[in-house]
């Protein structure tokens, strides 16, 4: 009988250890359950090979076969302890992930009870080694047993209670791991002599490693297409973006004032197709930007953008850049979106037209993008949201993706509006 557990127990080490280097070499080092499948891994070998060092010197004299079976015998009962921890710590974190409880009470009180456990163990409490150097339960043994008896079978009727929320896969072998340990506990009570529980862990061990790999495999595929769909989302922003930069009233009243200075002013007219030309390339390279770019460079886009405006109705629109802070970035587009919006919803409702002002500045903590403008406003309480406004709900989510930065928007009636992004300072810096 010892030989046989001994090689079962030997054979539960090499598989673990295994375990270990696939963990370590194969498994990504950002999966949740990583370190949670290397904890298990080292605690089935260190019960099974602590259970083989005792089974090999028991029975033996000498100082040395006395320490290793104290030690082979202690360390597998603390390992088996922790274990139960581990398992269950295991099991709280999948119906937590199913959208279930956390059951942190729970797992807390299974992990300490298992580290008083441990106490015990060291204090003799569940065995001895007696003047010939062999095992034996103590009358409180059944302690430790009923301990892990208890333990299973609560987390029994967890996986029970969550299995739709778990999957039938998962549902099954997290059962399996649950029932088996609780099933080799009362048979170790009943039955001297082979090593039901170290049998039961390695086990146990096979079906979770095989559950943690197909449950990382599908969480990877679930992650690769939420990329997916996430990158479709970003691409189809940035076109709603640069779509909502070009409305075509704009482009008509360039084109007609271009139209109009090719009689009156050619030189102008020149100059005018060529602001033109690079307010388009602008909007069209924004397509493929995904990082933040220096205020220098956007500041360039929406002065390009204002003497375009500026040319098509040179009487009624006028612009101003107070620009007392640099060195940091912002979405593309971003600026030119408020801008536009200050000029066509704000100005664009004065017959006489009006300044739109553009500022920066440095706070403590953020930098400042105020675009400001003298034009009709809006009460914020009674404003109509029947219209939409793509151009501002994108600016919107992508200062805070790219920069985590806050746009606020202030208006009064016949007075004008002003809207500050803010860019928190940690999250800047020019495009290298």
């Amino acid at each position: 009988m010892r030989e046989l557990n001994v090689s079962i127990e030997l054979w539960g080490v090499a598989f673990c250890a295994v375990g270990i280097a696939c963990a370590v070499f194969f498994m990504r080092s950002g999966d949740r359950y990583r370190n949670l499948f290397i904890a298990f891994s080292l605690l089935v070998l260190l019960a099974s090979g602590g259970d083989a060092l005792a089974g090999v010197f028991r029975g033996q004299a000498g100082s040395l076969a006395w320490t290793m079976t104290h030690l082979g015998n202690f360390v597998t009962f603390c390992a088996n302890f922790l274990l139960l921890a581990a398992i269950t710590m295991y099991l709280c974190s999948r119906i937590q992930e199913a959208e279930g409880p956390a059951y942190q009470a729970w797992r807390n009180g299974v992990f300490a009870t298992a580290i008083a456990m441990c106490a015990l163990a060291l204090l003799g409490a569940f065995f001895y080694i007696d003047e010939s150097n062999l095992y034996h339960r103590t009358s409180w043994y059944w302690v430790s047993s009923a301990y892990a008896v208890i333990v299973e079978s609560v987390n029994v009727a967890l996986t029970i209670r969550h299995r739709r929320k778990l999957g039938t896969a998962a549902f099954f072998c997290l059962l399996f791991y649950t029932l088996v340990p609780a099933a080799a506990a009362v048979a170790q009570v009943l039955v001297y002599g082979l090593n039901f529980a170290i049998i039961a862990s390695v086990l146990g061990f096979v079906v979770v490693f095989l559950e943690m790999q197909s449950h990382t495999a599908r969480t990877m595929i679930r992650q690769s297409e939420e990329l997916a769909l996430s990158q479709i989302e970003v691409s189809e922003g940035r076109i709603a973006v640069m779509v909502s930069q070009i409305q075509p009233h704009f482009l008509f009243n360039t084109l007609d004032t271009i139209y109009g200075l090719c009689d009156e002013d050619p030189q102008l007219s020149k100059k005018a197709i060529a602001s033109f030309s690079r307010y388009l390339r602008t909007n069209l390279n924004s397509l493929n930007q995904t990082t933040p770019v220096p205020i220098e460079k956007e500041m360039e886009h929406v002065r390009t953008y204002l003497e375009l405006e500026r040319m098509s109705d040179e009487d009624r629109i006028s612009y101003e850049f107070d620009l007392q802070a640099q060195g940091f970035s912002v979405p593309a587009l971003s600026v030119q979106t408020l801008a536009e919006n200050a000029v066509k919803h704000g100005l664009g409702g004065r017959e006489q037209g009006g300044k739109v002002i553009i500022r920066t500045r440095e706070r403590p903590g953020e930098y400042t993008v105020a675009i400001v403008d003298d034009g009709v406003g809006f009460d914020a309480l009674t404003a109509t949201h029947d219209r939409p406004h793509i151009g501002l709900d994108n600016t919107r989510a992508r200062l805070a993706a790219m920069c985590n930065g806050t746009l606020t928007i202030t208006s009064e009636p016949n007075v004008g509006s002003t809207a500050v992004m803010h860019i928190p300072k940690t999250s800047t810096g020019p495009e290298q």
